[in-house]
């Protein structure tokens, strides 16, 4: 994989330029990003980190990695 882009994996979602028009009409040139998040995923079986939309996030075509802790670890730590 190259250098990051502002682009989502998923849909390739990226920047957009455009204009800032003020009450008096002006012009200036402007940038609107995607709300992108780091995103760690299992694809195939082998965990990867992806920068994904939250759009595509939230209708699910990609499901977050999570790591879940038994409720007991901290005990087991700390009667040892």
């Amino acid at each position: 994989m190259s250098k990051m882009t502002r682009t989502c994996a998923c849909c390739g979602k990226g920047t957009m330029h455009g204009n800032r028009v003020s009450k008096s009409y002006n012009h200036t040139r402007r940038v609107w990003r995607p709300n992108l998040l780091k995103i760690k995923t299992e694809i195939d079986g082998t965990t990867a980190t992806y920068t994904i939309c939250t759009r595509c996030l939230r209708s699910g075509f990609v499901t977050k990695k999570i790591n879940i802790v038994p409720a007991n670890a901290g005990a087991q730590a700390v009667a040892k």
